[in-house]
Protein backbone atom coordinates (compact mmCIF):
# COMPACT_ATOMS: atom_id res chain seq x y z
CA UNK A 1 0.00 0.00 0.00
CA UNK A 2 1.33 3.45 -0.91
CA UNK A 3 1.96 5.65 2.08
CA UNK A 4 0.60 9.19 1.83
CA UNK A 5 3.37 11.75 1.64
CA UNK A 6 3.14 14.73 3.97
CA UNK A 7 5.25 17.81 4.52
CA UNK A 8 5.59 19.51 7.90
CA UNK A 9 4.76 23.15 8.45
CA UNK A 10 8.46 23.85 9.05
CA UNK A 11 9.41 22.23 5.76
CA UNK A 12 6.65 24.10 3.96
CA UNK A 13 7.84 27.42 5.36
CA UNK A 14 11.41 26.59 4.33
CA UNK A 15 10.25 25.66 0.82
CA UNK A 16 8.22 28.82 0.28
CA UNK A 17 10.90 30.92 1.95
CA UNK A 18 13.48 29.52 -0.45
CA UNK A 19 11.29 30.35 -3.46
CA UNK A 20 10.70 33.87 -2.19
CA UNK A 21 14.38 34.67 -1.73
CA UNK A 22 15.50 32.88 -4.92
CA UNK A 23 13.01 34.79 -7.07
CA UNK A 24 13.28 38.12 -5.24
CA UNK A 25 17.08 38.24 -5.40
CA UNK A 26 17.34 37.04 -9.01
CA UNK A 27 14.43 38.99 -10.48
CA UNK A 28 15.36 42.11 -8.51
CA UNK A 29 18.89 41.94 -9.89
CA UNK A 30 17.66 41.36 -13.45
CA UNK A 31 15.13 44.19 -13.29
CA UNK A 32 17.96 46.52 -12.26
CA UNK A 33 19.90 45.34 -15.32
CA UNK A 34 16.90 45.93 -17.57
CA UNK A 35 16.54 49.47 -16.19
CA UNK A 36 20.26 50.21 -16.67
CA UNK A 37 20.06 49.16 -20.31
CA UNK A 38 16.72 50.88 -20.93
CA UNK A 39 17.89 54.25 -19.61
CA UNK A 40 21.42 53.91 -21.07
CA UNK A 41 23.03 54.46 -17.68
CA UNK A 42 26.21 52.60 -18.69
CA UNK A 43 28.00 51.92 -21.95
CA UNK A 44 31.11 50.25 -23.33
CA UNK A 45 33.39 48.33 -21.02
CA UNK A 46 31.59 49.56 -17.90
CA UNK A 47 28.30 48.13 -19.17
CA UNK A 48 29.97 44.80 -20.02
CA UNK A 49 31.63 44.57 -16.60
CA UNK A 50 28.35 45.45 -14.87
CA UNK A 51 26.46 42.89 -16.95
CA UNK A 52 28.58 39.87 -16.06
CA UNK A 53 29.29 40.96 -12.49
CA UNK A 54 25.69 41.54 -11.49
CA UNK A 55 24.51 38.45 -13.37
CA UNK A 56 27.13 36.27 -11.72
CA UNK A 57 27.08 37.60 -8.17
CA UNK A 58 23.41 38.61 -8.21
CA UNK A 59 21.03 36.46 -10.22
CA UNK A 60 23.41 33.51 -10.68
CA UNK A 61 24.08 33.11 -6.97
CA UNK A 62 20.52 33.88 -5.85
CA UNK A 63 19.65 30.19 -5.28
CA UNK A 64 22.77 29.78 -3.13
CA UNK A 65 21.95 32.92 -1.13
CA UNK A 66 18.36 31.71 -0.71
CA UNK A 67 19.54 28.27 0.44
CA UNK A 68 21.80 29.80 3.06
CA UNK A 69 19.16 32.27 4.31
CA UNK A 70 16.44 29.66 4.86
CA UNK A 71 18.82 27.20 6.50
CA UNK A 72 20.31 29.94 8.64
CA UNK A 73 16.83 30.91 9.83
CA UNK A 74 15.74 27.34 10.45
CA UNK A 75 18.87 25.56 11.64
CA UNK A 76 21.26 28.38 12.52
CA UNK A 77 23.72 27.04 9.94
CA UNK A 78 27.09 28.79 9.72
CA UNK A 79 29.01 29.67 6.56
CA UNK A 80 31.52 26.92 7.42
CA UNK A 81 28.77 24.33 7.82
CA UNK A 82 27.12 25.55 4.63
CA UNK A 83 30.35 25.03 2.68
CA UNK A 84 30.77 21.56 4.21
CA UNK A 85 27.23 20.73 3.12
CA UNK A 86 28.05 21.69 -0.48
CA UNK A 87 31.18 19.50 -0.52
CA UNK A 88 29.59 16.58 1.34
CA UNK A 89 29.19 13.14 -0.23
CA UNK A 90 28.67 9.69 1.25
CA UNK A 91 30.95 7.87 -1.22
CA UNK A 92 33.51 9.72 -3.33
CA UNK A 93 34.12 6.77 -5.66
CA UNK A 94 30.42 6.30 -6.38
CA UNK A 95 29.98 10.03 -6.86
CA UNK A 96 32.80 10.22 -9.42
CA UNK A 97 31.35 7.20 -11.23
CA UNK A 98 27.92 8.81 -11.58
CA UNK A 99 29.44 12.14 -12.58
CA UNK A 100 31.14 10.37 -15.49
CA UNK A 101 27.96 8.48 -16.45
CA UNK A 102 25.75 11.56 -16.32
CA UNK A 103 28.35 13.66 -18.16
CA UNK A 104 28.29 11.10 -20.97
CA UNK A 105 24.49 11.20 -21.06
CA UNK A 106 24.51 15.01 -21.34
CA UNK A 107 27.23 14.88 -23.99
CA UNK A 108 25.43 12.34 -26.16
CA UNK A 109 22.11 14.21 -25.86
CA UNK A 110 23.89 17.34 -27.10
CA UNK A 111 25.95 15.78 -29.88
CA UNK A 112 23.03 14.02 -31.57
CA UNK A 113 21.19 17.34 -31.90
CA UNK A 114 23.83 20.03 -32.27
CA UNK A 115 26.80 20.91 -34.47
CA UNK A 116 30.36 21.26 -33.20
CA UNK A 117 31.47 24.90 -33.14
CA UNK A 118 35.07 24.03 -33.96
CA UNK A 119 36.56 25.36 -30.72
CA UNK A 120 39.74 23.64 -29.48
CA UNK A 121 38.92 20.77 -27.14
CA UNK A 122 41.18 22.11 -24.39
CA UNK A 123 38.58 24.87 -23.91
CA UNK A 124 36.52 22.30 -22.02
CA UNK A 125 39.02 22.70 -19.20
CA UNK A 126 38.73 26.48 -19.31
CA UNK A 127 34.95 26.65 -19.72
CA UNK A 128 33.96 24.37 -16.86
CA UNK A 129 35.28 26.65 -14.03
CA UNK A 130 33.51 29.59 -15.70
CA UNK A 131 30.30 27.60 -16.00
CA UNK A 132 30.46 26.54 -12.36
CA UNK A 133 30.13 30.21 -11.54
CA UNK A 134 27.83 30.86 -14.49
CA UNK A 135 25.12 28.34 -13.62
CA UNK A 136 26.52 25.40 -11.67
CA UNK A 137 26.25 27.06 -8.26
CA UNK A 138 22.47 27.28 -8.73
CA UNK A 139 22.45 23.61 -7.66
CA UNK A 140 23.17 24.63 -4.08
CA UNK A 141 19.58 25.84 -3.86
CA UNK A 142 17.50 24.09 -6.50
CA UNK A 143 18.68 20.54 -5.97
CA UNK A 144 20.30 20.97 -2.55
CA UNK A 145 17.25 22.48 -0.82
CA UNK A 146 14.18 22.84 -3.02
CA UNK A 147 14.03 19.42 -4.71
CA UNK A 148 14.45 17.40 -1.45
CA UNK A 149 11.67 19.44 0.17
CA UNK A 150 9.35 18.80 -2.78
CA UNK A 151 10.10 15.08 -2.54
CA UNK A 152 8.69 15.08 0.98
CA UNK A 153 5.29 15.83 -0.56
CA UNK A 154 5.54 14.39 -4.09
CA UNK A 155 7.16 11.43 -5.82
CA UNK A 156 10.64 11.92 -7.23
CA UNK A 157 9.52 12.38 -10.83
CA UNK A 158 6.61 14.71 -9.95
CA UNK A 159 8.87 16.81 -7.71
CA UNK A 160 11.49 17.02 -10.47
CA UNK A 161 8.86 18.06 -13.03
CA UNK A 162 7.50 20.77 -10.73
CA UNK A 163 11.01 21.97 -9.93
CA UNK A 164 11.95 22.05 -13.63
CA UNK A 165 8.95 24.21 -14.55
CA UNK A 166 9.57 26.63 -11.67
CA UNK A 167 13.28 26.72 -12.55
CA UNK A 168 12.47 27.72 -16.13
CA UNK A 169 10.15 30.51 -14.92
CA UNK A 170 12.90 31.73 -12.59
CA UNK A 171 14.98 32.45 -15.74
CA UNK A 172 12.18 34.41 -17.46
CA UNK A 173 13.46 38.02 -16.96
CA UNK A 174 16.64 37.13 -18.87
CA UNK A 175 14.60 37.26 -22.09
CA UNK A 176 14.29 41.01 -21.48
CA UNK A 177 17.95 41.62 -20.56
CA UNK A 178 19.95 42.81 -23.59
CA UNK A 179 22.96 40.63 -24.48
CA UNK A 180 21.74 37.71 -22.34
CA UNK A 181 22.20 34.36 -24.10
CA UNK A 182 18.54 33.49 -23.44
CA UNK A 183 17.38 36.38 -25.63
CA UNK A 184 17.67 34.30 -28.81
CA UNK A 185 16.13 31.17 -27.31
CA UNK A 186 12.60 29.84 -27.67
CA UNK A 187 11.14 29.88 -24.15
CA UNK A 188 9.20 26.63 -24.61
CA UNK A 189 12.33 24.88 -25.91
CA UNK A 190 14.30 26.26 -22.98
CA UNK A 191 11.61 25.11 -20.53
CA UNK A 192 11.65 21.56 -21.92
CA UNK A 193 15.43 21.57 -21.59
CA UNK A 194 15.33 22.78 -17.98
CA UNK A 195 12.76 20.13 -17.07
CA UNK A 196 14.93 17.41 -18.63
CA UNK A 197 18.11 18.79 -17.08
CA UNK A 198 16.29 19.26 -13.78
CA UNK A 199 15.33 15.57 -13.69
CA UNK A 200 18.93 14.66 -14.55
CA UNK A 201 20.37 16.86 -11.80
CA UNK A 202 17.79 15.72 -9.24
CA UNK A 203 18.68 12.12 -10.07
CA UNK A 204 22.41 12.54 -9.56
CA UNK A 205 21.72 14.25 -6.24
CA UNK A 206 19.55 11.31 -5.12
CA UNK A 207 22.14 8.80 -6.32
CA UNK A 208 25.14 10.48 -4.70
CA UNK A 209 23.73 12.72 -1.94
CA UNK A 210 26.22 15.22 -3.31
CA UNK A 211 25.54 18.84 -4.24
CA UNK A 212 28.94 19.26 -5.88
CA UNK A 213 28.15 16.40 -8.27
CA UNK A 214 25.16 18.39 -9.52
CA UNK A 215 27.27 21.54 -9.74
CA UNK A 216 29.76 19.78 -12.02
CA UNK A 217 27.09 18.20 -14.24
CA UNK A 218 25.28 21.54 -14.57
CA UNK A 219 28.54 23.27 -15.50
CA UNK A 220 29.39 20.45 -17.91
CA UNK A 221 25.98 20.76 -19.60
CA UNK A 222 26.44 24.51 -20.06
CA UNK A 223 29.95 23.94 -21.42
CA UNK A 224 28.88 21.36 -23.99
CA UNK A 225 25.67 23.07 -25.07
CA UNK A 226 26.57 26.57 -26.21
CA UNK A 227 30.25 26.49 -25.34
CA UNK A 228 31.40 23.68 -27.64
CA UNK A 229 28.24 22.93 -29.63
CA UNK A 230 25.44 25.04 -31.11
CA UNK A 231 22.18 25.97 -29.39
CA UNK A 232 19.81 25.08 -32.24
CA UNK A 233 17.63 22.87 -30.02
CA UNK A 234 17.01 25.85 -27.71
CA UNK A 235 16.77 28.58 -30.33
CA UNK A 236 13.96 26.90 -32.27
CA UNK A 237 10.57 25.48 -31.40
CA UNK A 238 11.07 21.88 -30.17
CA UNK A 239 11.01 19.37 -33.03
CA UNK A 240 10.32 15.64 -32.96
CA UNK A 241 14.01 14.76 -32.71
CA UNK A 242 14.49 16.95 -29.63
CA UNK A 243 11.42 15.50 -27.93
CA UNK A 244 12.65 11.96 -28.61
CA UNK A 245 16.14 12.77 -27.28
CA UNK A 246 14.70 14.28 -24.09
CA UNK A 247 12.33 11.32 -23.61
CA UNK A 248 15.19 8.84 -24.03
CA UNK A 249 17.41 10.83 -21.65
CA UNK A 250 14.72 10.83 -18.95
CA UNK A 251 14.05 7.11 -19.49
CA UNK A 252 17.75 6.28 -19.17
CA UNK A 253 18.00 8.36 -16.00
CA UNK A 254 15.00 6.61 -14.45
CA UNK A 255 16.36 3.18 -15.43
CA UNK A 256 19.68 4.03 -13.75
CA UNK A 257 17.82 5.06 -10.60
CA UNK A 258 15.69 1.91 -10.66
CA UNK A 259 18.76 -0.30 -11.10
CA UNK A 260 20.62 1.48 -8.32
CA UNK A 261 17.62 1.25 -6.00
CA UNK A 262 17.38 -2.50 -6.62
CA UNK A 263 21.07 -3.38 -6.43
CA UNK A 264 22.60 -0.44 -4.57
CA UNK A 265 21.59 2.30 -2.22
CA UNK A 266 19.84 5.55 -3.08
CA UNK A 267 19.84 8.32 -0.48
CA UNK A 268 16.56 9.68 0.81
CA UNK A 269 15.64 13.32 0.14
CA UNK A 270 17.11 15.67 2.69
CA UNK A 271 19.30 13.00 4.24
CA UNK A 272 22.25 15.36 4.71
CA UNK A 273 20.36 18.14 6.44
Amino acid sequence: MNQRRTITKEDSRTLWGYLFYAFALAWGTEFIMIAVYHFNLLSGGAALFFHFTILGFGAGLAPAYAAFIVQRKRYGITVKDFCKQILYTTDVGKTIFFIIVFALIQFVACVVQESYLGNPWYLFILYIPLMIFGGGLEEIGWRGVFQPLLEKRFSFIMAALIEGVIWSLWHLPLWFVPNASQGSMNFLAFSLYTVTLGITLAAIYRLTDSIWAGILIHAWGNTVLGGMYTLASLNNFPNTKTLIVYAIQILVILLIMTFQKKYGKVSQPGSNE
